[in-house]
């Protein structure tokens, strides 16, 4: 059920802002829904027999070309129903309304908050129920995998990923380590499943105590070996040793 739910969402929240919307062409046809027909001087709409025959007999819905919805914060769709999906149809290409509250204009600015000179043109955007629970179950299962990959691993690995992660903690004890690696795996599990199943972090390691010892230099922005230029970046740099190897 929860998957064919959607739920539109004001970014102004349940303030009672009313929202007017009429059938909206996709911006890629130009057309409009195949849901929506033009209406005749009397505002009738024009259809053809088998428009009026799917209509009586429940396997089409249309709306007037001049159809006007009120939306306001929860509105609410069930894209199973057949008229709340004609509904979705003639709706979803209003440009006041985002696909998601981080939608993002083909500039990289969203959609809603615009950038620094100007506000995006959305009000509205797009909750679904069932996405929202299935992330924040896909968050837990990783934050799982992640954990697990830490408390299974020994303390003297853990300070060494820790080095590859950023931080220092040779000189800490064991419980300050896995600390750390845990507040990490809460906010981004994945980097940690990353770092635990990319053997990338050993060549991380390696070049990073070169660095210490003095064998990699950084120098001009870039790293060296003697003469050898090896990377602008660590990551570059592991992509370069890499290459070499194989």
């Amino acid at each position: 059920m929860y998957s064919d739910t959607i739920i539109l969402r004001s970014v102004y929240g349940k303030v009672g802002q009313k929202y007017f919307i009429q059938p909206a062409p996709n911006p890629r046809t130009g057309r409009l829904p195949e849901c929506v027909r033009t209406i005749n001087s009397n505002g009738d709409m024009i259809m053809s027999e088998s428009d009026k025959e799917a209509m009586s007999n429940g396997t089409a819905h249309y709306f007037p070309s001049n159809q006007m919805f009120i939306i306001e914060d929860g509105f609410s769709l069930d894209t199973s129903d057949l008229v709340d999906r004609a509904t979705w149809e003639c709706i979803k290409h209003c440009n006041i309304i985002a696909k998601e509250r981080g939608e993002k204009d083909a500039r990289g600015n969203s959609v809603i908050d615009g950038d620094s000179k100007h506000y995006g043109k959305a009000e509205l955007y797009v909750e679904r129920p069932g996405e929202i629970a299935k992330a924040r179950v896909t968050k837990k299962t990783l934050r799982f995998k992640a954990e697990s990959y830490i408390h299974e691993d020994s303390d003297a690995n853990r300070i060494k990923k820790c080095k590859v992660l950023g931080r220092n903690l040779d000189h800490a004890i064991p419980a300050d380590v896995l600390d750390y690696m845990i507040s990490i795996a809460e906010s981004d599990p994945q980097k940690i499943i990353n770092l635990y199943e990319d053997e990338d972090w050993k060549m991380h390691l390696f070049i990073l105590e070169a660095i210490d010892r003095g064998v990699i230099r950084r120098l001009d922005g870039m790293y060296k070996y003697g003469d050898k230029m090896l990377g602008a970046s660590i990551e570059s740099t592991i992509q370069f040793l890499r290459d070499i190897r194989y």
